[in-house]
């Protein structure tokens, strides 16, 4: 599943805003790209049984999911 596909099914009330900052904004692009690799890794490592490795990249995955939420918040703002 894609980075967008996460955030959509983790969050489907914003899945339209989601939609458009992803079709509108590199900077979220990215940001979406970083956390599907953290999402990869944390998935790696809780595979593994390497339990220390997986709470690093689930916590970088909450951090990067609390700026994709900040993001989205900033452009529902913007809107008129």
């Amino acid at each position: 599943m894609s980075a967008m596909g996460h955030l959509i099914s983790r969050f489907p009330h914003r899945e339209l805003s989601i939609r458009r900052l992803f079709a509108h904004s590199a900077e979220f692009r990215a940001i979406c790209a970083d956390y599907e690799e953290a999402l990869a890794a944390l998935q790696h490592w809780e595979t593994a049984n390497y339990d220390a490795k997986a709470q690093e990249y689930r916590v970088f995955a909450a951090e990067l999911e609390m700026e994709i939420l900040r993001m989205l918040d900033l452009s529902t703002e913007m809107k008129p």
